[in-house]
């Protein structure tokens, strides 16, 4: 569920993002910059999508109370304004990624958890301790973002490419370094995991993703503020790894 605010005094953003188990992701979202209801509304549904496709989710039901957001992504509705269209590229970009998706619109009143949390103030006394809060300095369609969509190259890339395809890197000793490292790590249904002695299974994440867990871990749904030691031990108890964490642990 996703909704968007915009006052003279305060503009942001709210989505909610919700398993059909009932565990919840709660965001609100301040703008460091003016912003129309309508690009509001917008800069909403690129955060849902950037978190969902972050999170790797394969079906998807966002709902929003914008009938111009949610007719123009359906292709209902054309979008004249320039500015407007910068952000459906964007949207169609996100959504892309998501093999099954619906953008569905309903009324305010169903709407009104996003809605709070689109006017919700770090400080504010009603805060509920699961929020996650962020702050966007820039409108999205300046962010370059839709390039960043299109790169998959990081550290993970030689583990898989060789753990697939045999492939590896023409210098002989390069080649027998990354022979020895893709020992600990193994290829289930396309995903890269690392073996452990201590820890279970640990499942192999992106810069991208990285950052979306320490966020959740040290001031996110878990809320809790500790040391870089602790925090690298929790989340990889969680059962995440990628490289930096690792050496945090140690």
């Amino acid at each position: 569920m996703v909704d968007g605010s915009s006052t003279s005094e305060r503009s942001g953003a709210g989505l909610i993002l919700r398993s059909p188990e009932g565990f919840k992701i709660e965001t609100s979202i301040s703008f460091g910059f003016p912003a129309t209801n309508n690009q509001a509304e917008y800069e909403a549904l690129i955060t849902g999508l950037k978190l969902s496709r972050t999170l790797k989710i394969e079906d998807l039901k966002i709902y929003s109370d914008s009938q111009i957001v949610v007719k123009r992504t359906n292709g209902e509705y054309i979008t004249k304004d320039p500015t407007l269209a910068k952000y459906q590229a964007l949207v169609q970009s996100y959504s892309a990624s998501i093999p099954s998706h619906q953008v569905l619109q309903i009324c305010r009143e169903e709407n009104e958890e996003a809605d709070i949390l689109s006017k919700l103030v770090r400080n504010s006394s009603d805060l509920d301790c699961s929020v996650y809060f962020e702050e966007l300095h820039k409108p999205s369609i300046e962010s370059g973002e839709i390039l960043e969509i299109e790169s998959s190259q990081n550290w993970m890339t030689p583990l898989i490419n060789y753990l697939d395809k045999g492939e590896l890197p023409e210098d002989k000793g390069k080649a027998q370094r990354l022979k020895a490292k893709t020992a600990k790590f193994f290829l289930q249904e396309g995903i890269l995991y690392r073996r452990t002695f201590l820890s279970p299974i640990l499942k192999c994440v992106s810069p991208e993703e990285a950052k979306y867990c320490l966020a959740e871990v040290h001031e996110g749904i878990c809320r809790d503020h500790i040391s870089a030691k602790d925090l690298a031990h929790k989340i990889i108890r969680q059962g995440y790894y990628w490289p930096t964490i690792h050496q945090d642990a140690i």
